[in-house]
């Protein structure tokens, strides 16, 4: 009997494990993204929650953050987007 308690003590913290993991994978995502210098448009849609088809449309009418363009890669400056971000607060009428 003591066996068969220590088999489901171990499958019940596997699943708690597994469920943690799954829970926490896309905050552990955004924190390793927000240490980086440099994202795509997609991590900044991960880190800021700009849509990367915004970014797109936005960098084909000159408008939007600065961006660095090599080749067909496209980067964001994470320095770049919070100042395009602050540049765009608007104040509440009081």
């Amino acid at each position: 009997m003591v066996t068969g308690h220590s088999d489901i003590e171990q499958a019940i913290a596997s699943n708690i494990e597994n469920v943690l993991e799954r829970l926490l994978a896309p905050v552990v995502l955004v924190e390793k993204l927000k240490r980086r210098e440099y994202l795509t448009p997609e991590e900044v849609e991960i880190v800021y929650g700009l849509k990367a088809t915004t970014l797109a449309n936005k960098r084909s009418r000159a408008h939007g953050p600065e961006y660095i363009k090599d080749g067909e890669k496209i980067l964001y400056k994470q320095q770049a987007v919070r100042k395009y971000l602050d540049a765009k607060s608007v104040r509440t009428a009081e």
